[in-house]
């Protein structure tokens, strides 16, 4: 539901919501299953595109997508870092971070960026998510050391194994993540599938928080 009490529950209304994500996962997953790809990897690992920069592709469409789901509610959603004033430090890298409008610095940012990082108040931010490529385990100690700054942390990955899905998600909420989603899951085999009720909780789950936070604030 949109702060203006309107719900998006149609055919038509999920197929725009969800279209970021059917790209986003057409884009990286022919990466992951092309056989040339595959032999080349094997001859020569990570020679072809650096994980970093694959993983900065999935945040950085993740961020389109959120920013397009959270329009109404006049928040900002960027990659950075957040920082305590009080304590005068730096959280961990955050790959999405969704706060109320206005940073304390910009590296590089401009109309046109190449990189834009934002340093973000942990004050003004309510939602932090971690983007993972291949998942196969849940990283604790992140959530524990993002947890000093944000209250919500959401785990989101690329993909992991058909079978991980369950302890995957009961990992996360151990480890204090409001949740674990993924794009797809996909075998050794490049066998790949898809759950649309997966992307869907996941903007149902953010804007929930949007909801929260933003009616705490005023």
């Amino acid at each position: 539901m949109s702060p203006n009490g309107r719900t998006s529950a149609g055919p038509v209304s999920r197929r725009l919501r969800l279209e970021d994500f059917h790209g986003l996962m057409a884009e990286l997953l022919q990466w992951r299953i092309d056989p040339e790809i595959q032999k080349l990897e094997k001859r020569k690992p990570g020679g072809l595109v650096l994980g970093f920069v694959k993983g900065l592709r999935l945040s950085a469409r993740l961020i389109y997508a959120i920013r397009k789901t959270l329009s109404d509610y006049h928040l900002q959603v960027d990659w950075g870092h957040l920082l305590d004033l009080e304590k005068d430090c730096l959280s961990p890298e955050c790959d999405i971070i969704i706060h109320f409008p206005g940073h304390i610095q910009r590296w590089n940012g401009s109309p046109n960026p190449i990189m834009d990082v934002t340093f973000v108040d942990s004050r003004s931010a309510i939602a932090v998510v971690s983007c993972k490529s291949s998942i196969r385990t849940v990283d604790v100690e992140y959530c524990e050391r993002m947890k000093q700054y944000v209250s919500d942390v959401l785990l989101f990955a690329e993909c992991c194994a058909p079978g991980a899905v369950e302890r995957l998600k009961r990992s996360a909420e151990s480890a204090g993540y409001k949740g674990f989603w993924y794009l797809y899951t996909c075998t050794r085999t490049s066998e790949h599938v898809h759950d649309e009720n997966e992307w869907d909780n996941f903007l149902a789950v953010i804007k929930r928080i949007a909801e929260r936070r933003t009616r705490r604030r005023h």
